[in-house]
Order: structure tokens, then sequence, then C-alpha cells
């Protein structure tokens, strides 16, 4: 007869139970992605203000969610509030998420220090602090507050490299009705010819709308929408016969940096760009680097 368990039972912590689900992740190989990536590990250490400064689109909000879920102790959820919905500023979270600081008058600004108490809030702008507007519009003693840990986040077209990455995760993660492997060549090589001015929200609303209509296991050229596939004109004749042919220069760099990194070593520079293998070797003849 097995004997009985008289060991005492212990709740589980939310931060335990939290853990146990799948991390937010900031997802990137470049230069850019990994500052970003190191000023995370080290805000999550802390209990500072953090002010996130970037452009709509770029994943502020999925940063705070990193900060959250890694730094957020025995706080059940993180609050996330809109720079004009003054009212709910009376209610911040002991974990807020501020989004769009902007959006909220100067005098009301100043008072997110008393309003925070001993709770984390993490800050979000799309301006520029330094910027015309940002001295217009940021109270500065509130931009000093919040810089304790200050993470300017990247656009997409400043983290090109990255691109392929994301379109992967964006694809795994969207619903769809068939398998979907992956992405052709020169569909990816006309994502990275975009400026992207949505960023990674932009992104994964073209991704989501290919996987819709399209037909095939992976995304084609032909599923993408027609602003991506056809250049303006005038904007074409403007650029030099280098930027017309997909960030070409943006993707030299790129392939430089990974052979250097990896000494040479194809494969394994291949495995850093996130490409394959003949991908590479096509782009090497193609910029002329072999």
């Amino acid at each position: 007869m097995q004997a009985a368990d008289f060991s005492p039972k212990f709740p589980e912590s939310i931060a335990d139970a939290r853990f146990r689900s799948n991390p937010p992740v900031y997802l990137g190989h470049s230069a850019a992605a990994r500052r970003v990536q190191a000023v995370i590990q080290r805000a999550v250490r802390t209990n500072l203000p953090v002010l996130l400064v970037g452009p709509a689109g770029t994943g502020k909000e999925a940063i705070a969610r990193i900060l959250y879920h890694f730094g957020g102790g025995e706080v059940p959820s993180m609050e996330v509030v809109r720079g004009n919905e003054q009212p709910r500023l009376l209610n911040l979270g002991a974990f807020t998420y501020l989004s769009r600081l902007e959006d909220l008058p100067l005098e009301e600004q100043a008072r997110l220090p008393a309003l925070t108490g001993l709770g984390r809030i993490v800050i979000g702008t799309r301006l520029r602090p330094e910027s015309e507007e940002g001295h217009n519009r940021l109270h500065p003693q509130i931009v000093r507050w919040a810089s304790g840990i200050r993470i300017d986040v990247p656009t997409l077209a400043e983290r090109i490299e990255d691109l392929e990455m994301l379109a992967m995760d964006i694809i795994a993660k969207t619903p769809a009705r068939r398998p979907i492997g992956g992405i052709a060549d020169n569909a990816l090589d006309c994502l990275r010819t975009y400026r992207w001015p949505g960023n990674i929200d932009e992104l994964s609303e073209v991704l989501t709308q290919a996987i819709s209509t399209g037909t095939g296991e992976v995304i084609e050229l032909r599923d993408l929408p027609s602003r991506l596939r056809v250049r303006d004109v005038h904007h074409a004749r403007a650029e030099s016969p280098e930027r017309q042919l997909c960030l070409e220069e943006a993707e030299k760099q790129a392939i430089r940096r990974a052979l250097n990194y990896a000494r040479g070593n194809r494969r394994k520079a291949a495995r850093l760009l996130h490409i394959g293998k003949t991908t590479l070797y096509r782009k090497l003849k193609q910029y002329d680097l072999e």
C-alpha cells in the first residue's frame, strides 16, 4: 500500500505560472536588434522607469511585455494605458505600460511619478525627446525621470537583416488552412526593397494577407500586395541603380559582416543571415563578393 503524501502543498506563485508560459522575445540578429536586447537584459533586473522611443509599429508594447514577463514579479497583469485615456491614469497598475506619452497633456505628464508610486512603469513615445516636436510635447522632467533606462527602438528599415527571421515568426504564429513552409526568394527580395513605413505591424499585415489569399506552400511574389511589387516610377527614377536592386548596399554590408564574423565560413555565414546556403552563393555571385 502506497504511503499517503502529507508534504505541504504551496500554491503556485504568479511569477512561476508566468514563467511556465512561452516567453515573449525580441527577435533579431542585426546590430540594432542586439543593442535593444542588451538594454532589455539590463532593464529586467531593475525597477526603474523605462522610456521606449521609436516610431509606430516598431514593437514598443512587445518590449514592455518582455519586461513584465521577466521583471513583473507577483504582479498579476500588465496594465496598458493610452496617453489619450486620462481618466485611467488615476488607476495605474503595479506594472503599467503607458503608450504615446506625447498624447498626454504636459501637466498630466508631470503627475506620473506621484501616480506610479511603488509600481513599475514603462513609457512609450513616437517622438525623439531631442527633436523640436519632442521638446514641445514631452515634459522635460518626465523625460529625465523615465530615461533611467532608455531604449531607442529601431525601425524595420534600420534592421532589415532581421526581416526574414521576423517574417518566419509571423508566419508560424498566423492561423492558416494549409502548411506554409517559407517565402520564395523573389518574394523575400521584394519585401526587402520596401521601406516599411508601418514597420513590423505593416509586415504582419502584409504576410497575413498573403497567407489568406495565397494557395501554395510558400509565399510567392504574386501573393504580395501590388504596392510592394510595383515601385513608384518617379521614386525609382530618383534612386541610384544600386538602390533599385532591393536595398543592395544593405544586403552587401550584412553579407560582409556575416562572412567576417564567420571567418569566411559560408555555411556558418548563411546560418547567421538566416538564409539558405544556395541563396547566399547566389547573392555572393550577384554582388561580386566571391
